[in-house]
């Protein structure tokens, strides 16, 4: 065994070496040899132009102050990524202590960590080629690239994991001795397709190294491919044609604005439920990216999601705490037409079957919630063409949205293999034109399902809330259901979200 990982750290320097084709001395070990030259602002000034397709290079020096700060960002996703997925979260995070964490740590790590092949030479190696895909898109050379993957392992390994279990021993020579090669490699794959002229090979180099698309002259944003233009996070707020309208309207927590609009967004609901669910909770969140057209005529959108519940009793048997991944959303809209007061538009949402485990019943406890069951449902597809509207005066606005589900491969809500759904939505606003941008909002939503056969077709609901902010946009609102048959199981939920508008 010993021997294999003696082997293992000599591929690592072997192709690291042979990749890097480079002379590394100690004092330049935090040398930036190679970095894109700052994106030009582009015909309207609306922000830098996106990677190009083969990047010019100009010298550059990045310290152990970049690494540093580079290195939290990292830190940090990671935390982020732990919370957002992982599905035992009071086992796998809360419960831990001081005394916990330092016994773990303060032994030798275990060879044997009790995960699978897949996970140990995988899973963790392919963490590992993103983390080195990050550092060399923030600008590093190869050697302080993959220095930057052996700290997140550890990181990863002594403070994350190390709360709840003992260090792994495969992890730590896995993530960075698979890891960097295959990171070697999936950017020197990315570099040539992108330097192609074939469109499908451009797309596949975007997909190798999904730093393109995040990362540009050290800045966190998105790369807009409809655009060719690289929307910083951190940078201006820019108001092209039509945004300032679409961010007015861009409030609502439960349908679709009619503008298509650029942005991230990051939701949770707690749904409180009563007794006879056991006072405990139905918990979502989720997180958005949207996407606009250079015209901004029309956008995309991708939406993934994890379902949880908490403290949760059905007929007096208590269900396990905890999360599963939901299915997928991918969509896109298009306005049909546009006034100085109105807009209508038309989408198509897509839900992908990528609620993909159900080994304790959580998935299937959730469609109890209708409003949601076609994000929980296994296996099921969902199609939702819909038409969304508003109109506006001044600070104030009016929207409404209709949108059917065509609901596919659905046994698992009531053993029928299709069901189908009217989805009616309408909201009001004013946006106060004081120090933090306050809106004030309400929603009223209702949910049609005219295939049920075992509860009520019909589910009401009202919500009401406020957002603060354009560019950095925190929301909370509590929705309370009207009538259905949600409101047999549920009192209220709260609703939080942050959006990042681009």
């Amino acid at each position: 065994m010993f021997q294999k990982c003696i082997l293992i750290l000599l591929t690592v320097v072997i192709a690291s070496s042979a990749a890097a084709r480079e002379e590394v001395r100690v004092e330049d070990l935090f040398e930036y040899a190679k970095t894109p030259e700052a994106g030009a602002e582009n015909g309207d000034g609306r922000g830098s132009q996106g990677p190009p397709d083969v990047e010019e290079v100009t010298p550059e020096k990045l310290g152990f102050k970049a690494f540093a700060r580079d290195t939290a960002i990292a830190y940090t996703a990671i935390w982020a990524a732990r919370f957002f997925y992982v599905r035992n979260k009071n086992s796998r995070i809360f419960d831990t202590s001081f005394s916990k964490w330092w016994n773990n740590i303060s032994q030798w790590p275990e060879w044997d960590d009790g995960d699978s092949f897949f996970t140990n030479w995988v899973t963790h190696p392919i963490v590992g080629s993103q983390d080195y895909l990050f550092y060399r898109a923030m600008g590093h050379s190869r050697w302080v690239s993959a220095l930057g993957v052996v700290v997140q392992s550890t990181l990863f390994e002594y403070t994350v994991e190390g709360l709840v279990e003992t260090p792994s021993l495969v992890d730590l020579i896995s993530t960075p001795g698979v890891g960097v090669p295959m990171g070697i490699i999936l950017e020197e794959s990315s570099n040539w397709l992108v330097s192609t002229d074939f469109v499908p090979a451009k797309i596949l180099g975007h997909i190798l190294n999904p730093m393109r698309n995040f990362i540009h002259d050290r800045q966190i944003g998105v790369y807009n491919p409809f655009s060719k233009q690289f929307m910083s996070v951190s940078g201006p707020l820019e108001f092209a044609p039509g945004k300032p309208e679409a961010i007015d309207l861009a409030y609502s927590f439960f349908f679709e604005q009619p503008f298509p609009l650029g942005r991230f967004r990051a939701d949770l609901e707690i749904a409180n439920l009563k007794k006879n669910m056991g006072n405990g909770e139905f918990i979502f969140y989720s997180l958005r990216i949207d996407v606009p057209s250079k015209s901004r005529l029309w956008g995309v959108y991708v939406q993934i999601a994890q379902s949880g519940i908490n403290s949760l009793s059905i007929d007096g048997v208590g269900q396990r705490d905890g999360f599963e991944f939901a299915n997928v959303l991918v969509g896109g809209k298009h306005i049909l037409f546009k006034t100085r007061s109105s807009i209508l538009s038309a989408g198509l949402g897509l839900m992908l079957p990528t609620s993909y485990k159900d080994n304790v019943g959580r998935l299937q406890t959730l469609t109890l919630f209708r409003r949601n069951f076609p994000i929980n449902l296994q296996k099921a597809w969902t199609v939702s063409p819909y038409i969304t509207a508003a109109a506006w005066s001044g600070p104030f606005n009016l929207q409404a949205m209709v949108q059917n589900d065509f609901v596919l491969n659905a046994d698992g809500l009531e053993g029928n293999s299709f069901e189908y759904r009217v989805n009616y939505s309408a909201a009001t606003g004013v946006n106060i034109p004081v120090v933090a941008s306050p809106v004030l909002f309400a929603e009223f939503n209702g949910y049609s399902l005219l295939t049920a056969d075992t509860f009520k077709k019909t589910d009401l609901f009202v919500t009401t809330g406020v957002r603060f902010g354009r560019k950095y946009s925190p929301g909370f609102a509590m929705q309370f259901p009207l009538t259905g048959p949600d409101k047999s199981i549920d009192k209220y939920s709260y609703m939080f979200d942050l959006q990042v508008r681009f």
